[in-house]
């Protein structure tokens, strides 16, 4: 039909006669004689054939790219915290009031690069891009640069709640906490004394005296109450023959007012270094200065016991020793005693007993046990 209408044209060109329109077949008649509808101008024609070629092309664009069936919009991603020092974007502005167009929007598949922000911390700051809609019409927001937002979000990142709430507790405990004085602690002159009298004990038992004997005095130094560092430094010096400096140290002891157990036991060493030292008057003088303390020792009132009957008085020795055996009555050495006072004084009878007692009990020395014999033949 293409070549039929070629030749209508052709004709119609040359103002061909009837004679050359003749020798075409009946069937085929001259466009002019055709009664068709008056055609449309050739711009409108023209916009409709490139309508119709943009949209086939469009068709078999989207054919090719889109799969037969629409794949589900994949939900948006959650949206990122963001931080209190970036403002959101102001609200968007409602467009004007247009008539939708005709064809479907057409909506771009996810990029990787979007697929990939999807999988970023939840501490990302880089803004996701805003979906376009017919409607509304989003305030484009500029992202910062990957240089810029890594120091921003390293500054901003938000501290994990139990980490404040341990940092609020160490804070408050600091502020609470009793302050702690680092000051040394110096020794007391009891604790000085002590630690003193514990080394001369052990110089003593290493066996060396006169170091022991430092130590003790040291003690004696800090604390005039120490009576054990006292006694032995006495025993000490008793030992090496030094009289005087032991008496010394023993008259010292007496005026120790605020310690009993100190006079105590320094008027007992005492007077026996006087008996030793054939002084048994000034033995005597000293002990019945200290009767008032000696009261409640057995010890002291059975030596006190002895001195009066050194001195021939019986009676008063008889007394003492009684006190002595009420205090300890398993006490061998006083019964023994009893006996030889009450005997002095001629009570021979009592003192028979007072033998028998103090046979009866352990612990007897030998001298004693001898007199015994003899008394009770």
């Amino acid at each position: 039909m293409s070549v039929v209408n070629k030749m209508l044209r052709d004709l119609d060109a040359r103002r061909a006669g009837e004679n050359e329109r003749a020798a075409l077949p009946s069937a085929v008649t001259p466009l002019a004689a055709r009664q068709a509808p008056p055609s449309p101008s050739p711009r409108w024609a023209a916009a409709v054939g490139v309508v119709a070629v943009l949209a086939v092309a469009g068709w078999m664009r989207w054919g090719n790219l889109s799969p037969a069936t629409p794949p589900a919009t994949p939900p948006a991603p959650a949206a990122a915290p963001v931080p209190a020092s970036i403002q959101a974007p102001p609200p968007a502005e409602p467009a004007p009031a247009a008539m939708p167009q005709v064809m479907p929007p057409v909506v771009a598949l996810p990029s990787a690069a979007t697929k990939n922000k999807s999988l970023q911390l939840d501490y990302d700051l880089t803004p996701s891009p805003p979906v376009s809609t017919p409607a509304t019409k989003a305030t484009a927001v500029t992202a910062p640069s990957p240089a810029a937002s890594a120091p921003l979000a390293a500054a901003t990142k938000p501290e994990p709640l139990h980490a404040q709430g341990r940092r609020e507790t160490a804070g408050a405990a600091t502020a609470f906490a009793p302050r702690i004085d680092k000051q040394e602690r110096l020794p007391t002159p009891a604790e000085r004394a002590e630690t003193e009298y514990r080394q001369g004990r052990e110089a003593q038992r290493a066996g060396h005296p006169d170091e022991a004997v430092a130590h003790y005095q040291a003690a004696l130094a800090a604390s005039p109450e120490q009576a054990a560092a006292r006694q032995a430094l006495a025993v000490l010096l008793i030992e090496a023959r030094r009289w005087d400096a032991a008496e010394q140290v023993l008259r010292e002891g007496l005026e120790v007012t605020a310690a009993p157990a100190v006079r105590m036991s320094s008027t007992l060493t005492l007077a026996r270094l006087l008996v030793e030292r054939n002084q048994s008057a000034a033995a005597l003088e000293v002990m019945e200065r200290q009767a008032a303390s000696g009261e409640k020792s057995a010890e002291y009132q059975g030596f006190l016991a002895v001195l009066l009957n050194r001195a021939g008085r019986a009676h008063e020795a008889a007394e003492r020793y009684q006190a002595a055996t009420r205090l300890a009555p398993d006490e061998a050495r006083w019964w023994a005693g009893l006996g030889i006072a009450l005997d002095a004084d001629g009570q021979n009878a009592a003192a028979r007993e007072a033998y028998l007692k103090a046979k009866s009990l352990p612990g007897l020395p030998p001298e004693l046990a001898q007199h015994i014999e003899q008394r009770l033949r």
